[in-house]
């Protein structure tokens, strides 16, 4: 997700959702009749629940040959209270839909106290959703899951959002014919019938772009784009580093503090403490190409990033299990053909100044040189017009989209 915010401080970039469909309005579609679907409360503190939950997906998809499972062992790491650092400020209510004993559908519900005091609203979200093409699975699911969300005292309800939209977000509803890229979500078509036929409405829509940069900035679109962003790279003294992964703390400072500072007044925009976004990059550490992160500086101070990953998803085992044999696709995981431009962010006084065009031309040129054919950008929110124009005159098309779904309580 890249960022822009506005400069005036009661604003708040990307436009939030008017008129949600209420829970109470008429929704033809709604089952009211679960017929023998049994809902059933898990606690993610228990291995064995945390097992049960994640084994739902993978039956669901064994006939869908662009599905990747998220590597078991990372899904159970964040569900886990004991070691997520984000259960500090997010009340998780897990959930297991079961047919005739056998599991049919799974999905959480949660609410955000770090949301709530930034967006000054009580809202809840769902997350982890996974369904048979059943609406009485589903239906049941969202049932109970309101119910919860009405009891903790939620006004509204977004989804999906596994927790918050901060974290890996949105339902497929755009292009189901490749796999996903690293860190993000796939879901079959029919989701998306399931989750509007109990009255979801649309609150937004997230863009992932594509760009093809086997030719680097030679197209006339990218050579233009070239001479402005030398020309402001001159006229703002700027230069590049690297990450020091060898200072992991201090770098990782940094990237927090720009973060922040960039997404604060973006819709949907929940903080990230620095031990929580200390242990998300963790993991990400083990898997970036330090000449991918970039930071940019002015008189030797950082002012901006562009954090770019590999596509490990090229190179994991779709079963989402490491062991027996699936530790050796980790052998030359940096080694891919193509790269997600995960992070892009500025500091408020050096926005709308250009800079995000000499951090992409920087970043192609790069990724380039490391042998990449191209990858996604994104997400970006649908109406964070300056962004996305700077992406579409890179030649970067809109490949995707992710939407979230919301519904008055």
């Amino acid at each position: 997700m890249t960022a822009e915010a506005t400069d005036t401080a009661i604003e708040q970039f990307g436009r939030a959702p008017e008129n949600l469909p209420s829970v109470s309005d008429e929704a033809p579609g709604r089952v009211s009749d679960f017929g023998n679907v049994q809902v059933d409360v898990v606690d993610f503190a228990d291995k064995a629940d945390r097992r049960r939950f994640l084994n739902v997906a993978a039956p669901l998809y064994k006939h869908d040959a662009n599905y990747i499972e998220p590597l078991r062992i990372g899904i159970d790491k964040f569900l886990d209270p004991a070691k997520n650092p984000a259960y500090d400020h997010i009340d998780v209510h897990p959930m297991i839909a079961y047919r005739n004993g056998r599991p049919v559908g799974r999905m959480t519900v949660q609410t955000d106290r770090e949301y709530e005091e930034a967006n000054e609203k009580r809202v809840g979200f769902f997350g982890f959703f996974e369904s048979i093409d059943d609406r009485r699975v589903a239906h049941a699911l969202f049932d109970q899951g309101i119910r919860w969300l009405r009891e903790q005292g939620c006004v509204e309800v977004l989804g999906p959002a596994n927790f918050n939209l901060t974290h890996n977000s949105g339902l497929l509803v755009k292009n189901f014919d490749r796999p996903p890229f690293v860190e993000q979500l796939y879901n079959p078509p029919y989701y998306e019938e399931l989750v509007t036929s109990f009255g979801f409405g649309k609150a937004k829509d997230f863009y992932v772009w594509y760009i093809d940069i086997r030719d680097g900035m030679a197209s006339q679109n990218r050579a233009r784009i070239e001479k402005i962003a030398e020309r402001i790279q001159r006229k703002e003294g700027i230069t590049f580093r690297s990450v020091d992964l060898k200072n992991f703390a201090k770098e990782v400072d940094s990237v927090h503090d720009i973060f922040t500072a960039a997404w604060e007044k973006n819709w949907g925009f929940a903080p990230i403490s620095k031990k929580e976004f200390e242990w998300i990059c963790e993991d990400i550490a083990s898997i970036v190409v330090p000449e991918l992160i970039i930071f940019a500086q002015v008189d030797g101070r950082d002012v901006g990033f562009a954090l770019t990953v590999p596509n490990v998803n090229e190179r994991l085992p779709r079963s989402g299990k490491l062991f027996p044999f699936g530790w050796t696709g980790l052998l030359n995981l940096k080694k891919t053909q193509t790269a997600r431009l995960y992070l892009l962010g500025l500091k408020k006084e050096y926005r709308k100044r250009g800079l995000e065009s000499v951090l992409f031309r920087e970043t192609l040129e790069r990724a380039r040189q490391k042998g990449m054919s191209g990858g996604e950008i994104g997400w970006t929110l649908e109406d964070n017009y300056l962004i996305n124009r700077a992406i579409e005159s890179m030649d970067g098309w809109l490949d995707r989209i992710y939407r979230i779904y919301g519904m008055s309580l």
